[in-house]
């Protein structure tokens, strides 16, 4: 788990971390969890690195905000999340419709609907914006964690976690997809 969580984290950082500068941190990083991990023991310096990249997030948001352009690349991820919000109010009540209960339920099938729609938004938002997707991901994290720590509604466990990892992963596989695609066009 240990290794599987640093490579996630590194993608995770250099997706965040500007591009002039993303060579540099990502091998600071590298370079300090090796001799950590030699020094220490392998699950402690997995710990070190994941604070390291949590610890960075904020500022490395911030500074993506502080560039010009911020408030059109807001107004675009504001956009998408209103799209993954509606994709998931029209998949809930198919859902609901069909299974003849007027109550959403926490259905895994609605994940399993949504997630391809949701990699479709994160793809045109990514398209529309460069790093919009970025921002998306960020108003994602934020409002789960909001509806998590004051929401009053009860919800399984799995549905909370899920809901952590599902819409940010389905929009940077989107973004991802984007970047992969040109890529393959300029080659």
């Amino acid at each position: 788990m240990g290794r599987r969580a640093v490579h996630w984290a590194m993608w995770a950082f250099s997706r965040l971390a500007p591009h002039s500068q993303r060579e540099a941190l990502l091998g600071d990083l590298a370079e300090e969890y090796a001799m950590r991990a030699t020094a220490l023991s392998p699950s402690a310096a997995c710990r070190w690195y994941l604070r390291q990249v949590c610890a960075s997030v904020p500022p490395l948001l911030w500074s993506r905000l502080a560039q010009p352009g911020w408030i059109v690349t807001t107004a675009v991820a504001l956009c998408a999340y209103i799209a993954v919000g509606f994709v998931e109010l029209i998949v809930n009540w198919a859902i609901a419709g069909a299974s003849g209960s007027s109550a959403a339920g926490y259905n895994p099938l609605g994940m399993y609907l949504t997630f391809p729609l949701v990699v479709l938004i994160g793809y045109v938002t990514a398209g529309l914006r460069r790093r919009a997707e970025i921002v998306l991901v960020a108003m994602m994290l934020l409002s789960v964690t909001a509806m998590t720590l004051w929401g009053h509604e009860s919800l399984p466990a799995w549905y909370r976690i899920a809901y952590f990892l599902v819409g940010p992963a389905a929009t940077l596989t989107g973004s991802s997809l984007r970047s992969r695609l040109l890529a393959l066009g300029r080659s």
